[in-house]
């Protein structure tokens, strides 16, 4: 036989068929010991409701605040990744005028003082058209190649190279503004402070340029 806790259980819980619960009810009216458990389980149960609503709420409210707090952080990571963005944008774009009004300020056009006649045409030849060509073209990448092919061999002594000895410093001239016009500084320094520890002006001059940029 159901004692009264579990018969009142079975109600709150609606697991009682409609001819247990009109029983139930009636018993109710009847027995003042069954009412008053029920009435005590009831109270316990709104209780434990009211307790269980206020933590829904309490979580609710911590997950927003959570949710609020990781779109806030989203948001000041979004605006920090644009300043960035920008910031280095700008950056860049002045470096890039800065190289770009360096070239432009140094490079001239070559000009051989004399011609010497046999191997020594074509060599003046092929290096006044590269040296020129550093003004013009586009992608000055294949003359970089040529010209530090050259200059390296003839830093190395190699013997094969030894007909353009006589142009080393106009090499190195030209191709450390051909650096600065591809943005690669520290290539160009290198070249440009051979050519200062011999005390050529132009090289000092543009070596305290790029250390003021």
């Amino acid at each position: 036989m159901e004692s009264n806790s579990e018969r009142i259980d079975r109600y709150i819980r609606n697991q009682m068929s409609p001819e247990e619960s009109e029983l139930f009810l009636n018993d109710l009216k009847k027995n003042k010991e069954l009412l008053e458990e029920a009435k005590m389980m009831a109270t316990l149960v709104k209780e434990m409701k009211n307790e269980q609503a206020e933590r829904d709420v309490i979580i609710k409210q911590g997950v927003l605040s959570a949710h609020k707090k990781r779109r806030n952080i989203r948001l000041v990571l979004s605006i920090a990744a644009m300043f960035l963005l920008i910031f280095g944008a700008t950056t860049l774009w002045n470096r890039q005028s800065d190289t770009d009004a360096l070239f432009s300020n140094h490079y001239t056009t070559y000009n051989t003082a004399m011609l010497r006649g046999g191997d020594d045409t074509a060599i003046d030849a092929e290096l006044s058209k590269l040296f020129n060509d550093i003004g013009t073209a586009e992608d000055v990448i294949p003359i970089i190649t040529r010209l530090q092919t050259i200059y390296d061999n003839l830093q190395s002594g190699n013997d094969d190279y030894a007909d353009y000895r006589d142009y080393k410093d106009d090499i190195a001239w030209y191709l450390a503004l051909a650096y600065i016009k591809t943005d690669n500084i520290d290539r160009a320094k290198e070249l440009l402070k051979s050519l200062a520890d011999k005390g050529n002006t132009e090289a000092i001059k543009l070596l305290d340029e790029i250390d003021d940029m």
